[in-house]
């Protein structure tokens, strides 16, 4: 163990038995007792020490302090001799509550330990798989997105860790590759392995080894890096960092950067680095640092894009609507696509105009159409008026009780007035449920447009919602990521994307709405398309996906010219 691990640990474990953890410094914890068995074997020696203290308080060799605004007692005269057999007794009797203390604390560390280091139902290790009844643990909240990866291999990950996930607070170890990391603050970090990086929050980071460019600009919030030597704080700029056993390197690409080194003077002037400087710094704290060759070629600055995008990598369930009969959905038959296991059916449960015919739910003339698409639309869509919900199996479920991302996109169009209350135009996600009792709504994620020109989402008590200038008669295509995890809590994003506006080869650093996290371990076996308005409201091209592109190729790159496009 190193002299620093060491002064971190026992500076976390003061922190613990004071009572004053916080929820970044116990994930941090829970990861060196998890990493390290040194870690362990001070920690199980630290606890002990403190039941001894908490025992016996004059085991210092002082009496306790007394606490504010309390005399200082008089010092008590020196007890009189104890006969031999009161004597033995006393020190058995203090035998025996300091095992018992010593005893009490080793079943904590234990039961501790046994809970960090064999999770229950987390997938990856012993235990029963959660179920609905089930207790999670308590999630964290997520800091930043791992957006891109290249050749990337984790050192014992804690969950896996691919394209899309969110990513706490804790410490990240890359083997090999490279990958792309961007805050929720607006910041950006190009970790490449081998490395280690420590999240801390969503404004810094702390960069233990390897390497890692940074990148920002005036709309993202400051953001500190912090290495084992200094505090990098940037002033909107791009540089880069290389951490090593003997010290660390910094290169400035563009803008300025100010460096404090750990250890200085309260009051001192920082160090400036500007575009076209580089510097190096001893692994002991030392100011300044000095001058060393700019050399940009050394760090990977940007990770290449995708050669090629496959529509049908990770495309879980498509709907089209190809079909040649309006009535294929009352009469059971709409069975197209593919990733279903059973057609569209109405719910049970579904609200009713009683007397009032209602026209067939798809239009087989024409698919609603985004300007540009790679892949021509085909067949009709869904439209419908009134009140109606329409249900179908999905092949894979939607787990939310594991680690995971799913992506979800269609092309709706609102009709009549924008303000209407009735409007709304919506995807829903729900678990399996008994026909003849009485359907839970909480149990559904629903994600759509209605309201005065509102996108939406809500799961239970979980909702969000964000005003947009949607137009009458335009189709626009919706995104939805769903982020399912047990350590990061669950979370729902959505991009809605004008007729004419580009869509890139990765998810956006920006989402029309982000929804707040929620805590669920629902597994949605159903999707269905709900509406209820007094307007037509149309829904097309509905994609299920565990990519980005998956639900988005067919429309990525300029879009081309159109009448839907116009403004």
């Amino acid at each position: 163990m190193s002299p620093e691990v060491r002064l971190e640990l026992l500076r976390l474990l003061s922190a613990l038995c004071d009572g004053n953890l916080t929820e970044v410094q116990h994930l941090r914890l829970e990861q060196m007792l998890q990493a390290d068995p040194e870690c362990r074997r001070l920690y199980l020696q630290y606890t002990d020490v403190h039941a001894r203290l908490l025992l016996h308080p004059g085991l210092g060799g002082g009496a306790p302090l007394p606490a504010d605004g309390e005399p200082v007692p008089a010092q008590p005269p020196a007890p009189a001799a104890r006969p031999p057999a009161q004597d033995r007794r006393r020190r058995v009797g203090q035998a025996l509550r300091y095992a018992l203390a010593g005893a009490t604390t080793l079943a904590a560390s234990l039961l501790v330990q046994v809970f960090w280091w064999h999770p229950q139902g987390s997938g990856g290790g012993p235990g029963p798989a959660a179920g609905p009844g089930a207790t999670r643990p308590q999630a964290a909240g997520a800091v930043a997105t791992l957006t891109q990866t290249a050749d990337c291999a984790w050192q014992n990950p804690r969950e896996p860790l691919h394209t899309g996930s969110r990513l706490v607070p804790g410490e990240l170890r890359l083997r090999k590759g490279v990958v792309r990391i961007r805050f929720d603050a607006g910041s950006e970090l190009l970790l490449e392995g081998p490395a280690e990086l420590r999240l801390d929050s969503g404004t810094a980071a702390t960069l233990l080894l390897g390497k890692v460019v940074f990148r920002t600009d005036a709309a993202a919030a400051p953001f500190d890096l912090h290495t084992p030597s200094a505090t990098l704080m940037d002033l909107g700029t791009e540089y880069a960092v290389a951490v090593d056993p003997e010290g660390e390197e910094i290169h400035v690409f563009e803008g300025e950067i100010q460096r404090v080194p750990l250890g200085a003077a309260a009051g001192a002037e920082p160090e400036h680095l500007r575009a076209g400087e580089a510097r190096r710094a001893a692994r002991v704290p030392a100011f300044p640092s000095q001058p060393t060759e700019f050399d940009p070629a050394r760090f990977v600055r940007r990770l290449p894009g995708q050669p090629h995008l496959d529509p049908a990598a990770g495309l879980l369930a498509y709907e089209g609507f190809d079909y040649r009969d309006p009535e294929a959905l009352e009469k059971g038959k709409a069975d197209g696509g593919f990733g279903w296991t059973s057609p569209w059916g109405p719910s049970p449960a579904g609200p009713r105009q009683p007397n009032a015919p209602r026209p067939p739910a798809i239009s087989v003339e024409q698919s609603l159409v985004r300007p540009g698409a790679a892949v021509p639309a085909v067949g009709g869509h869904f439209e419908c008026v009134g009140s109606a919900v329409y249900y179908r199996r999905l092949a894979t479920p939607v787990r939310l009780d594991t680690e995971g991302v799913y992506y979800l996109s269609f092309l709706f169009r609102r009709q009549g007035p924008p303000a209407h209350p009735m409007d709304v135009v919506s995807l829903m996600l729900r678990p399996d449920e008994e026909p003849r009792k009485r359907p839970d709504l909480s149990n559904r994620l629903t994600i759509g447009a209605g309201g005065s020109n509102q996108i939406f989402t809500h799961l239970g008590r979980a909702c969000s919602r964000a005003s947009l200038p949607l137009g009458n008669g335009i189709t626009y295509l919706l995104v939805a990521k769903i982020v399912a995890g047990s350590y990061a809590a669950g979370q729902v994003f959505v991009r809605v994307y004008a007729p004419r506006e580009p869509i890139g080869t990765e998810e956006p650093g920006s989402w029309t709405l982000v929804g707040p996290p929620f805590e669920s371990h629902q597994v949605f076996e159903w999707l269905g398309v709900h509406v209820h308005s007094n307007n037509r409201q149309a829904i097309d091209e509905i994609r299920l996906g565990t990519t980005w592109s998956s639900v988005t190729a067919p429309w990525m790159g300029a879009p081309g010219a159109g009448e839907e496009g116009k403004p």
